[in-house]
């Protein structure tokens, strides 16, 4: 009876600690690089009608599928189309995203989702976000933060600075092995 509830108990740890993980993993479509980073500390910038906003960044991993970032829509007044265009290095677009401002709520973190690029580890891309039909009263704000390793600089109202916005890439994961091996990795490394 004793030997029973042992290897009763040693089988349900193992399956707690080995395969439950595993089962909840093979479902994660995409991965994000980190935390999004604290934002706020460098104010805000306003982007509506010609008022664009372009961002330098790198990609850390390979398969970038996604930029998640904080965005503000003061009082949910802009309904109209946000326009997301990625460029390459070379300054080639590559990706084309629209979202609707009916949809993002005042300070959602919102994930711009695109078609994977496969071979964007290490790689400077550039994105710009723009409102072209919105007028002054349906702004919306993204918040500005000093450079990181992947925010490098940024562009508004002509103007080049160092820094940017709080982003976070997001990578497409690869195998279940693979997604297995990070998971259990990060998760290692937070221990």
């Amino acid at each position: 009876m004793k030997n029973n509830i042992i290897i009763f108990t040693t089988c349900l740890i193992a399956f707690l600690l080995f395969v439950l993980p595993i089962l909840m993993i093979i479902p994660i479509k995409m991965v994000p690089s980190g935390d999004q980073p604290g934002y706020g500390d460098m104010g805000r910038v306003s982007v509506y009608g010609l008022r664009e906003f372009k961002q330098i960044f790198v990609s850390t991993d390979k398969n970038l599928v996604a930029i998640g970032t904080t965005i503000k829509n003061p009082n949910l007044k802009n309904k109209k189309n946000i326009l997301f265009n990625l460029y390459d290095e070379k300054g080639s677009l590559i990706r084309t995203t629209i979202l609707n401002g009916f949809n993002i709520g005042d300070g959602d973190f919102v994930k711009i989702i695109f078609e994977p690029i496969i071979d964007s580890k290490d790689k400077k891309y550039y994105f710009t976000l723009s409102s072209p039909t919105a007028g002054e009263e349906e702004i919306i704000e993204l918040f500005l933060i000093k450079p990181t390793n992947e925010v490098l600089e940024y562009t508004y109202d002509e103007e080049t600075k160092f820094g940017g916005i709080p982003m976070v890439t997001y990578h497409k994961s690869g195998s279940i092995i693979e997604k297995i091996k990070r998971v259990y990795f990060n998760l290692i490394l937070k221990l």
